[in-house]
């Protein structure tokens, strides 16, 4: 694990493409998904976000590579104090501990005082029982997105 800098946008992009490409086979439309791809806008949006420190990002490497990410930062909404916007481990390193590991250093870095949200697609079991297992509970919020619902779930501060 480690802090992501503005040179791994790529590497990022990489992992967040395979995952959805695996992860919401079935809950989001297929030809959709087939026509996903890593592209020099997305790479350079990334770039720009993590270069700011409006975005913070950590990653999880193996053999050298990135196999997974979380991006996290302040919410974008009133329910939480801190958000993690997306948390991603490729297919072939799923149930290693790569995730919990990811999870555990974003937490970490947010203050313990806040309160940390994150949105799910409905449609997600696999990783609503992550966040469940970590300790996330369900807000009983939910939103519909681009036709998809989500749900939010919320960790609760850690003290002072």
């Amino acid at each position: 694990m480690r802090t992501a800098t503005p040179d791994d946008a790529e590497a990022i992009e990489g992992v967040r493409i395979a995952t959805w490409k695996f992860a919401y086979r079935g809950v989001i439309d297929d030809d959709h998904l087939d026509g996903l791809a890593v592209t020099e806008p997305n790479v350079a949006l990334r770039r720009q976000a993590l270069a700011s420190g409006r975005t913070r990002a950590i990653v999880a490497e193996s053999g050298g590579e990135v196999v997974g990410f979380s991006m996290y930062g302040d919410s974008r909404d009133e329910f939480s104090d801190a958000e993690v916007y997306a948390i991603y481990v490729l297919p072939g390193h799923l149930s290693t501990g790569q995730g919990r590991a990811l999870m555990t250093a974003t937490v970490a870095d947010i203050p313990p005082h806040q309160t940390v949200g994150l949105w799910v697609l409905t449609g997600n079991p696999r990783a609503r029982r992550f966040y469940e297992r970590f300790g996330f509970t369900a807000s009983g919020r939910a939103k519909v997105e681009d036709g998809l619902e989500e749900i939010h779930y919320v960790l609760a501060a850690r003290g002072h």
